[in-house]
């Protein structure tokens, strides 16, 4: 039996698909009459016919046509489609390669069968510099497909082949959603979203020649082809992108304003629904309403920044984690609210780690803090601090916490609070908990304002002696803690992550 290769992509270096030949191939499973073995491949030049053999072929029983099903990757069945989300690897790319064949072979003679993908290939043409755009800022730019189905993933990030080709599953590409991302060496990110749905057709090529504009993206010749290269066209339009989002995890990867508050509409409902900061936001001019349901998921800042919002991130977190984020000269007024802060208004069994507050302002009725409001028992905030203006009110202020029953570690407060009664701090205004080697400087002349019991490093952490201050915090901190104090003669200490 001879099978032909047209439509086959098939390189030399990577088996991947892209020249249309055998190279590569060694072998593959033939099925005939439920029993499957395997066929070597042999090909010469020009590589576009394989003969198959075998030391233990299927033989002709009679002159009856027979059905014969082929694949590749080998197996004892035919594999479901599953491709890697990593394809940049060269290995990666040929595993999510997929080809198979189906056909009836008559008696005598030579016999056919046609080979065909059972991937849709997605190409994206080397980017073109538009309007605005200047070389420096378009090298170095990356090319992802957002929001796909990897086979037995519904909603995942794709990279491509050499930044420009991917193989992706039979699936529909849902109208004005995120399709194509865009991201260049400046971190300015943009998306293109079809106007209408599209279905990825197995040995079907979808060619995308993008123009970067500084105001967007603009899409050219878009044309969808089958492997032979006929090109019936699709046109769209490209913008920035808000937010992506990941169905098995149930995280959104938010870039822009937009799409934080994407994010915050499905945490209202979602009390579980992650997030992960792609960029800074500049929140300026955007409307923002604080959380107001007790969240219980993980909001990741990624080392970005929110700048410039007008509003607390969290009434409560109730045993969900905030980290690596900072929040830069915002504002939060909480008069109707008994408990306020820049990050939570309340941390019930949850945590708040590596958060900080950059200048800004807290307001509030009776409980205001720089990084939250009340931290309840079980509650921990750790290698935090803030600049924040804070004033309490009637009651209590204190630069990271304005009540604190849990345990505050490792923080630093350098901002001012103020309230009308004597429950003000730098750290807490007032401590029903565990305050471990924290410092402060700065207008508040007091760690601690009220307070039953806490736990400090030492008496240098409220002097000017900055490196005796950090080694003996450093003392204090448990042994699997991950972070540390570091300071010099002249500088306040900073905490930095353990290598």
């Amino acid at each position: 039996m001879t099978f032909t290769a047209a439509g086959i992509s098939l390189s030399v270096e990577t088996k991947a698909t892209t020249d249309n030949n055998w190279q590569g191939v060694d072998q593959v499973s033939v099925e005939v009459g439920g029993e499957v073995k395997a066929y070597d491949v042999q090909s010469t030049a020009p590589y576009a016919t394989a003969t198959l053999t075998s030391d233990n072929p299927f033989y002709w029983q009679n002159t009856a046509p027979i059905e014969v099903t082929a694949w590749w990757p080998t197996g004892d069945v035919m594999p479901q489609v599953v491709v890697k989300a990593d394809q940049s690897e060269g290995n990666n790319y040929q595993a999510s390669d997929y080809i198979s064949a189906t056909g009836t072979v008559q008696f005598g003679g030579s016999h056919d069968l046609q080979f065909t993908h059972r991937t849709a290939k997605v190409v994206v043409n080397p980017l073109v510099k538009g309007e605005g755009m200047t070389d420096d800022e378009l090298a170095g730019a990356t090319i992802a497909l957002i929001g796909v189905s990897t086979g037995n993933t519904e909603s995942a990030t794709v990279t491509p082949y050499q930044n420009t080709t991917a193989l992706l599953p039979e699936q529909q590409i849902a109208a004005n959603e995120p399709f194509i991302r865009v991201t260049l060496a400046t971190g300015t990110t943009y998306s293109y979203k079809p106007d209408e749905a599209i279905t990825l057709k197995a040995g079907y090529q979808y060619t995308y020649t993008i123009t970067v504009k500084k105001t967007g993206l603009g899409m050219e010749n878009v044309a969808i082809s089958s492997w032979d290269n006929t090109t019936p066209a699709i046109s769209g339009e490209a913008e920035p992108l808000t937010h992506a989002y990941d169905q098995a995890t149930n995280t959104y990867t938010v870039y822009t304003a937009q799409g934080l508050q994407a994010w915050a509409a499905a945490a209202e409902s979602d009390n579980d629904t992650n997030c992960t900061l792609a960029a800074d936001i500049d929140m300026a001019g955007q409307s923002w309403t604080t959380i107001s349901t007790s969240y219980y998921g993980t909001f990741d800042g990624a080392g970005h920044t929110i700048s410039q919002i007008s509003g607390g991130l969290f009434e409560q977190i109730q045993s969900g984690t905030v980290k690596n984020l900072t929040i830069q000269e915002a504002s939060v007024s909480g008069s109707s609210r008994d408990y306020v802060g820049m990050i939570a208004g309340e941390v019930r069994s949850g945590n708040i780690e590596n958060c900080h507050v950059v200048g800004g302002t807290v307001t509030g009725n009776i409980h205001a803090g720089g990084v939250v409001g009340m931290i309840y028992t079980q509650g921990t905030v750790r290698a935090c601090s803030s600049s924040a203006t804070v004033n309490g009110g009637g009651s209590y202020a204190g630069g990271i916490a304005a009540r604190n029953n849990g345990t505050i570690l490792s923080c630093h407060a350098t901002g001012t609070a103020t309230a009308t009664t004597s429950s003000v701090g730098a750290i807490a205004g007032l401590n029903g908990g565990a305050i471990i080697a924290c410092y402060w400087s700065g207008a508040s002349a007091n760690g601690i304002g009220s307070s039953t019991s806490y736990s400090t490093a030492s008496e240098a952490e409220k002097t000017d002696d900055w490196q005796t201050a950090a080694a003996a915090m450093n003392n204090t901190l448990p042994d699997d803690f991950g972070w540390e104090w570091q300071a010099s003669d002249a500088d306040t200490p900073v905490m930095v992550e353990k290598e």
